[in-house]
């Protein structure tokens, strides 16, 4: 380890004060208007929340982080909020399978002794105080020695607490609160800014008081408080000058909620609140999940697979099962659904099978086509035997073809196998199906294999190489590893097998892989993934549930391809591939949803003649809705009616209740007509255009 002379050190603190003095200063200069407007902000949503989830929201500050707080602000109900806050203790219980959440416990167990200890003398409750507010935070101190007798020292407390290494604490540290001039609350003493003469009692009598007076007289009362005076670090005690390290420690206390609690469900709570049910809603587990797009038949496929914490089953008789629903959303920029699915996913082992992969994750795998396009995707998979949830919500970007990549993404995986042709599924490529896993870890006994491929049409020749870089991102170093590959190891269909790594000679931390492809001396592609090597032998494989397609072309992805482009207002392009699908192999949802093309293209004729045979066959409530917006956008009221009445007595739905409405009034029959707008608006009261309508048929 590195040794900091003293005289550096405390050049070094006075320097970095003042760095963080002008930075401040910087900052209040350039960005006052938007940080108060912001804090402003949130000001006035706290103090329109209702009493009991403002007191809340005080009760947790020291553990909540400023993802789950700006969510919860956002939040616009009750019921909303009470969800939240179920999830928000769930998230924390450190074992799950027990009735009691045991951090729920002994945090109201810190509040009450924060009341009852803190908030004598102040004007705020206990657990609002600062002291409050770190005991709260780190629990009780190992020791805590009060000093509020002592003539020569202000009131004080001396804590000594035991730090969580792996959060980036030291392992013992200190924290010293006092009452300045003796009055008011007491406060956070901050070693590294302040010095040991804010704890003396000043004394007529006395000369001035320096840095070295005042820890003398604090020495002379207690020796462990005056080398806490000079530094929270039991260990670092420098002769002139507080080291840093206090500043360090307080830093990483005041980060721990971002370090210690998973903010996932918070992060993606606004995307599915609506469609998680209330009694799953506590019971979020956290996950893993990575998304990938590669090039495929001419076609970008979204390859992703998500890997929960956990997995729960119901065991009968030796035979393990869950059934779990898995819901698929992707928006566009404008926030427009382009893609949506609801699948539900039956899980069934034997005794053996559970066993066999008790100590492996469960990866949830599958692909689906993608257009051109920004978009934001959310996975919701809901545990319907265990009553539990999981979900990850992610941005990606699909470029036209021709600002596309030449390099596709990389894929690390552990192991492969080789499948048949046709056997198209996620993470399988030319006859190879990949083994990776979404936390990309991987043991130090294992070997390092990636895989890429070249995105477009292009001439391999023998100047071709490829350049791997292996960078340890908790190093200062630039580069642990760099391998130069020959033409060698990109074969005919632009597949690049790069050779395994044998990781057991490198350390173990957090890495960064990074694969060019070169051509003489210039880099011609560029992609990065990153990666953590395990300090110790682990089994970090997951085990697969991934379902078999068809390879493009396709009819199951053609219809979601054409389905893409209804829902963007494509129609041409959707027209253009339903109708080729139709040529090969009529099906009802094709036939239908060109119906619903043509009807957006304004054929309404065209739409009756494919929507009435799929009605009279299936009797599908979207056919029927179709059917009545033709006959309405002809002006052919009464065969409207006939369907939107049927559509009506198999249950109520706003937009076929105005439908109806319109039709009636088109028939001369306002007060049937008025009646159905009342009913509408009595079910969804926003409804501006429906209320100035009806209020439009009342007065004539």
């Amino acid at each position: 380890m590195l040794k900091i002379d003293s005289r550096f050190r405390a050049v070094l603190d006075l320097i970095v004060v003042f760095c963080l003095l002008t930075s401040g200063t910087f900052l209040v200069a350039s960005g006052a208007d938007t940080t108060s407007s912001r804090l402003q902000k949130e000001k006035d949503n706290v103090k329109s929340l209702a009493p009991n989830y403002r007191e809340w929201l005080e009760i947790v500050t020291p553990i909540i982080t400023e993802t789950e707080k700006e969510v919860f602000l956002k939040l616009k109900s009750d019921r909303e909020r009470d969800r939240f806050i179920n999830m928000f203790w769930q998230i924390r219980d450190p074992d799950r399978d027990t009735a009691e959440n045991e951090f729920y416990r002994d945090y109201l167990e810190r509040v009450r002794f924060a009341d009852q200890n803190f908030g004598v003398g102040s004007s705020r409750r206990g657990c609002l105080t600062e002291r409050g507010y770190y005991y709260l935070l780190l629990g009780k101190p190992l020791e805590r020695h009060i000093y509020a007798t002592q003539s020569d020292l202000w009131p004080m407390e001396l804590w000594f607490y035991k730090g969580e290494e792996q959060y980036g604490l030291p392992g013992y540290f200190y924290l010293i609160f006092y009452q300045p001039e003796g009055v008011g609350d007491y406060r956070l003493y901050y070693p590294g800014v302040e010095g040991p003469e804010k704890l003396v009692v000043p004394s007529l009598g006395r000369e001035t008081m320096t840095r070295g007076k005042a820890l003398e007289v604090i020495k002379r009362i207690n020796a462990e408080l005056a080398k806490a005076a000079m530094s929270y670090l039991p260990e670092d005690q420098s002769a002139n000058l507080s080291s840093l390290s206090s500043q360090t420690i307080i830093a990483a206390i005041k980060s721990l909620p971002e370090k210690k609690f998973a903010t996932a469900y918070a992060r993606n709570y606004l995307s599915y609140k609506d469609l998680v049910e209330v009694d799953y809603s506590h019971n979020y587990i956290s996950s893993s999940a990575v998304v990938k797009i590669f090039n495929q038949g001419g076609l970008n496929f979204v390859h992703w697979s998500l890997e929960p914490d956990r997995i729960n089953f119901a065991e009968n008789e030796g035979i393990y099962s869950a059934i779990y629903e898995l819901t698929i959303r992707v928006e566009d920029k404008s926030g427009q659904t382009v893609l949506g699915r609801t699948e539900e996913v039956p899980l069934r082992l034997n005794r053996q099978q559970f066993e066999a992969h008790a100590r492996q994750r469960l990866a949830f795998q599958d692909l689906f086509p993608l257009l051109p396009g920004d978009y934001k995707i959310l996975y919701l998979l809901k545990n319907k035997t265990a009553r539990d949830f999981t979900s990850y919500e992610a941005a990606l970007s699909i470029p036209v073809e021709s600002s596309a990549s030449l390099l596709s993404p990389l894929l690390l995986y552990h192991s492969f196998s080789t499948v048949r042709d046709n056997h198209f599924k996620a993470f399988t490529f030319d006859g190879h199906e990949f083994l990776i896993s979404a936390r990309n870890e991987f043991s130090p006994a294992e070997k390092l294999s990636v895989y890429a491929r070249l995105e477009k049409k292009f001439v391999l020749t023998a100047g071709l190489a490829v350049k791997l870089s292996l960078k340890n991102m908790d190093s200062a170093s630039q580069s642990s590893f760099e391998k130069r590959f020959g033409r060698d190891i990109i074969n005919d269909r632009g597949e690049i097998w790069c050779e395994p790594l044998d990781l057991s000679q490198f350390k173990p931390g957090y890495y960064q892989l990074e694969v060019s492809l070169l051509e003489g001396d210039m880099v011609r592609a560029t992609q990065k993934d990153n990666l953590i090597i395990l300090s110790t032998p682990a089994l970090t494989a997951p085990w697969v549930y991934a379902r078999v397609h068809q390879p493009p072309p396709s009819a199951e992805w053609m219809k979601m391809l054409a389905s893409q482009h209804f829902l963007k207002g494509n129609y041409s392009e959707a027209r253009k591939l339903l109708e080729d699908i139709l040529a090969r192999q009529p099906d009802e949802e094709s036939l239908l949803l060109l119906a619903k093309t043509f009807y957006a293209l304004g054929d309404y004729r065209q739409s009756l003649s494919l929507a009435l045979p799929v009605y009279e066959k299936t009797r599908n409530r979207e056919a029927g809705k179709v059917i009545a917006l033709d006959y309405a956008s002809l002006k052919d009221w009464k065969p409207a009616l006939i369907y939107l009445e049927e559509l009506l007595s198999e249950g109520t739905e706003v937009s076929v209740l105005n439908l109806a409405a319109e039709a009636h009034f088109n028939l001369g029959e306002k007060d049937k007509a008025v009646a159905l707008l009342e009913k509408s608006l009595s079910l969804i009261p926003d409804q501006p255009e429906i209320k100035a309508k009806l209020d439009s048929w009342q007065a004539k």
